[in-house]
């Protein structure tokens, strides 16, 4: 026989003995008692105490009828009751939390059991068993605190980020290799053009005269009641008048018609130039300051205006009208060199203006600005002051809504709706193709000038003997240089950070913000660089051992 607790007069349904220093036992009014074992010497059964259950606003009882209780632990226990009534303790009784159940509160529960420490049954009526893996314990919900110092966990929490990062970086190298080689090849074509403004004067006039009459024979055999002389245009008369109308392409310039059309366009021209004066003025610019005109014709009203290309267009038209408008206004009847003397100095300077060659001037334009201006600024500018990815990747992606081909979709999603992608691949693609656009150039000029006259002696335009002829020579030949500048692309796309591109240097940077691992962070980084870049140098040695034209250069011993 033991005595109850103080205050306790309600029968005992159910007991659990655990072990000599704990005893759980619940009665009818959904009390709980514990007997616990004291340091000299008494075991747990002797002395029973009433717990204060905290959770039931500090009561002794749980106001319903217990059935079951079950102790796996000194202070872990689950009880059951009426009305699929299940609770578990952790702390011995102090907070019990009701479980959550597939039934519903018909079902009145009448055993539990605890199979392990993980793993709890309840039976009910009407033949109900229930079953949980966590013996009815929550999943822990919280931090999971990672051991930066220890490089294993630092891998496992970095290499998702880096792998990210690594694929962002091989997808604005990949489109912006692509793009730089198309411009690289364009631009060197034009570079090494040999139209100059000499042959614009010299248009084939026959060809112009044949281009209008063209329309009449074809109105002639379309239309029957237009009506020509047939004997003005006999077999024998026409070959004659053709025979004249080439002839004069070899005859001296007619000055006046030249000095007509020069008049044409520099009116033109200064009217293009006069109307951005109003533009120019609102700018407030004194002295030197007119150097910084062309940005302040883009941007008249800075951050709060729209950006005004067209603007920036029209005065490079105006001034090149002007330009070429004041030489054929000049001319003479034969292509001279012009002669400059300098007042300061009595120099003599010699130019043949028309020996200008107006595609090379173009793309020497373009190349300089882009090999005389850092990358970042190119890239900053590009994206915050331009705004590339804003202008082609907003109205792009909205183009291509509602796609489901694979390809249209992963450009949709990975490339046009990330405005800094976007502008990473033009700032790439365009610097990338001014350099690109050197190396080429080098390699057509090292193709014996005699293929180009023989592509031209059969009858092809430039066009056609560069396409066909040239230009797959040059490209087997400047394979070397280009993987050098394939390999430079890939590591001038660490750049692309500054314009909040999530690439592998500001994944790296990131890892670092976090982990404050400094020399584990941008060590991988580099690895991660390293991997791709030598990945490139290996298919691009490859690629130049196939195309390598045999006999040509030395090899070296291969």
């Amino acid at each position: 026989y033991r005595e109850a607790p103080e205050g306790l007069d309600a029968d005992i349904v159910a007991l659990d003995y655990y072990s000599g220093i704990r005893v759980y036992a619940i009665t009818d009014e959904g009390h709980i008692v514990k007997s616990v074992g004291t340091n000299s010497g008494t075991e747990a059964g002797y002395v029973w105490e009433l717990v204060e259950i905290e959770s039931a606003d500090r009561n002794t009882s749980l106001g319903l009828e217990l059935s079951s209780i079950d102790v796996s632990s000194v202070n872990k226990f689950l009880v059951s009751g009426p009305s699929s009534y299940a609770a578990l303790s952790l702390d011995g009784g102090n907070i019990i939390t009701s479980q959550i159940n597939p039934l519903s509160s018909t079902k009145d529960f009448n055993h539990v059991l605890f199979l392990n420490l993980f793993d709890a049954v309840i039976v009910g009526a009407d033949g109900v068993i229930l079953f949980s893996e966590n013996a009815g314990e929550d999943e822990a919900v919280g931090f999971f605190i990672i051991d930066y110092g220890d490089f294993g966990q630092f891998v496992d929490y970095s290499k998702e980020m880096l792998i990210d990062g690594l694929f962002a970086t091989i997808r604005i190298v990949l489109f912006g290799m692509i793009l730089g080689f198309f411009l690289g090849v364009m631009l060197s074509m034009m570079k090494t053009a040999p139209t100059t403004l000499k042959n614009v004067a010299q248009l084939d006039r026959f060809s112009i005269i044949r281009m209008i009459l063209i329309p009449f024979c074809i109105i002639e055999t379309t239309i029957p009641f237009v009506r020509l002389n047939e004997k003005s245009w006999s077999a024998t008369r026409t070959s004659e008048k053709l025979r004249i109308l080439s002839s004069t392409n070899t005859r001296p310039l007619n000055t006046l018609v030249l000095r007509a059309f020069g008049l044409g366009i520099l009116y033109y021209g200064i009217m293009l130039i006069s109307t951005l004066v109003p533009i120019v003025r609102g700018l407030n610019l004194d002295g030197w300051e007119y150097v910084y005109t062309p940005i302040g014709l883009i941007s008249p009203d800075g951050i709060n205006g729209e950006l005004y290309f067209g603007n920036f267009l029209q005065a490079l038209l105006g001034i090149a009208l002007i330009l070429l408008g004041l030489l054929f206004l000049t001319t003479r009847k034969f292509f001279l060199k012009r002669e400059l003397i300098l007042p300061f100095r009595g120099i003599k300077v010699e130019w043949n203006f028309w020996d200008v060659r107006p595609m090379n001037a173009v793309a020497t334009v373009y190349t300089d600005l882009f090999r005389n201006t850092p990358l970042l600024v190119q890239f900053l500018f590009i994206h915050f002051g331009v705004q590339f990815g804003k202008m082609l990747g907003d109205p792009g992606a909205a183009m291509l809504e509602g796609e489901t081909n694979f390809a249209l979709v992963y450009l949709r999603d990975m490339i046009l709706a990330d405005r800094a992608c976007v502008s990473s691949i033009f700032a790439l693609g365009l610097n990338s193709g001014a350099y690109q656009c050197e190396t080429i150039r080098g390699a057509i000029a090292a193709i014996p000038s005699g293929q180009m006259e023989a592509g031209r002696s059969i009858g092809l335009n430039y066009m056609q003997t560069m396409g066909l002829v040239i230009m797959p020579q040059a490209i087997r030949i400047c394979i070397p240089p280009m993987g050098n500048e394939m390999v430079n692309l890939v590591l001038n796309s660490s750049l692309a950070m500054v314009v909040g591109y999530a690439e592998l240097t500001r994944k790296g940077r990131l890892i670092n913000a976090v982990t404050f691992q400094i020399f584990w962070a941008y060590g991988m980084v580099l690895v991660s660089y390293f991997v791709v870049t030598w990945t490139l140098a290996l298919l691009l040695r490859r690629l130049e051992a196939k195309s390598r034209i045999p006999g040509l250069g030395i090899s070296g011993g291969a």
